[in-house]
């Protein structure tokens, strides 16, 4: 049996059974959606977790008017508004689509209950939460201790070609700097 793309993904960080891996892509739907488009808005509560794949979508939230990319995902990765799938609270943050883009999405709840009905499903993501985690805690330490130019660098380095498929204005505010900064950075680079 041929499964969803991001099912294939999956296998490679822990191997799913075959009953597993039906029972995944029954609950999962896919959608082609356009640049611009919205998965999750700001104060709405997050039902759903996402997997791009073709295209790129980016987390943000607003500060005092601003606004701040939070994340970004590409081709093959997954996108979701996660502490707003565990708490059930309004999300502060946003999930907006910066390409066209298809998408893979599932009802969080609906992998939950997968989760008590097979341990390969839980312990897949018990390491896709501990993956999100050392993510995070990378993306700290480089805020602390890379410049903005070495934070450019690591970020064209997990995700190639981002410059050209992402607004750079979502680039700098993701690398906190200005796009001026970002453009000296980048020419200083090539």
């Amino acid at each position: 049996m041929k499964h969803l793309p991001f099912i294939q993904v999956l296998q490679q960080a822990s191997p799913l059974s075959p009953e597993a891996a039906a029972a995944m892509d029954e609950i999962t739907c896919f959608n082609h959606y356009p640049k611009g488009h919205h998965l999750l808005n700001l104060w709405q509560v997050d039902r759903y977790f996402h997997f791009i794949g073709k295209g790129s979508g980016r987390v943000y939230y607003l500060k005092d008017g601003m606004d701040i990319t939070d994340y970004f995902a590409m081709d093959m990765q997954f996108i979701g508004g996660v502490e707003s799938l565990f708490t059930k609270q309004p999300s502060h943050k946003a999930i907006e689509l910066t390409e066209d883009s298809e998408v893979y999405s599932f009802l969080f709840d609906d992998f939950e209950k997968l989760c008590v009905r097979y341990h390969d499903i839980e312990r897949l993501g018990r390491i896709m939460a501990t993956y999100a985690f050392l993510e995070i805690q990378k993306r700290i330490e480089g805020i602390r201790f890379l410049s903005a130019a070495e934070r450019y660098q690591e970020l064209e380095k997990n995700y190639p070609g981002i410059s050209n498929r992402i607004a750079l204005k979502h680039i700098a505010s993701y690398l906190g700097t200005t796009q001026v900064s970002l453009s000296r950075i980048r020419s200083g680079i090539q």
